[in-house]
């Protein structure tokens, strides 16, 4: 079968093959069969080394990718599919077939808008049917979807602060949000508390909404902390005229040497 396939059409494949990484898409806009390129392989020892040397080229190029959708337009769709730049790290990278409930370019536009609409992240996830998790995960991977999630925040909070301004007074009405998105209703101090933590994240304005109280690092802190609270204890022992505070003391103590492991 390899002997009838034409040049144009070997250089065809390759082509595709450079610009995808993908034996499997290469083959079918070259018009060939993965089984032709797979026999062909193991006959010809100069056909495989090229075709090891362009996916290797084209991992090469995909690695540095700033977004899941590929950048050529002619790669964003195979066979009325949509296509995406897959892989990370030290794993194949590819163009491929997006898979069901898998990150496309049209799921993240569902997902912005969502933000953009409520500058809430969890709300947005499950507007698209995913977890927070795989929304940051998605996020620290592309550096463009990064961008335009940043881009969606802000835009989300001068319309919540628009929308605070026209309803002050009166009962918060939400924004209008696109049709294909449900968002869940918002009050005002739902409305307020996402705006307070932007100030604070990115601004630095004000304190973090909710923010843990700094909690000790090491044994050593615990253990002052302890000593601490123990020496507040005892002194309040003392003034309130306790019996024998003496031995309340030492009780507390003892206390301490036991949770210390003494």
């Amino acid at each position: 079968m390899a002997h009838k396939t034409s040049p144009t059409r070997v250089e065809a494949f390759f082509r595709a093959l450079g610009e995808t990484g993908n034996q499997t898409i290469a083959a079918e806009r070259a018009r060939v069969t993965r089984q032709w390129a797979q026999l062909r392989r193991k006959a010809d020892p100069a056909f495989a080394a090229r075709m090891t040397a362009t996916v290797a080229a084209a991992q090469e190029r995909l690695r540095a990718a700033r977004a899941l959708e590929p950048t050529a337009a002619a790669w964003r769709a195979q066979a009325g599919e949509e296509l995406v730049v897959r892989g990370s790290g030290e794993r194949l990278i590819q163009i491929r077939r997006a898979r069901l409930g898998e990150w496309t370019p049209r799921l993240e536009a569902r997902f912005l808008a969502a933000l953009a609409a409520c500058c809430n992240v969890s709300a947005a996830a499950r507007a698209v049917g995913l977890s927070v998790s795989a929304a940051y995960q998605h996020y620290h991977r592309w550096q463009d979807f990064e961008r335009r999630w940043n881009e969606a925040l802000e835009e989300g909070y001068v319309r919540l602060e628009m929308a605070l301004l026209e309803a002050a007074g009166r009962a918060f009405e939400p924004v209008d949000y696109p049709p294909d998105v449900p968002i869940e209703p918002m009050t005002v101090h739902q409305a307020m508390t996402l705006l307070a933590q932007h100030q604070a994240r990115v601004h630095n304005i004000g304190k973090p909404v909710g923010r843990w109280r700094k909690l000790p690092r090491n044994s050593d802190e615990v253990f002052a902390s302890l000593q601490h609270k123990l020496d507040r204890l005892a002194h309040k022992l003392t003034a309130e005229a306790v019996p024998d505070p003496a031995g309340a003391r030492r009780d507390l103590d003892r206390g301490a040497r036991i949770l210390r492991g003494g």
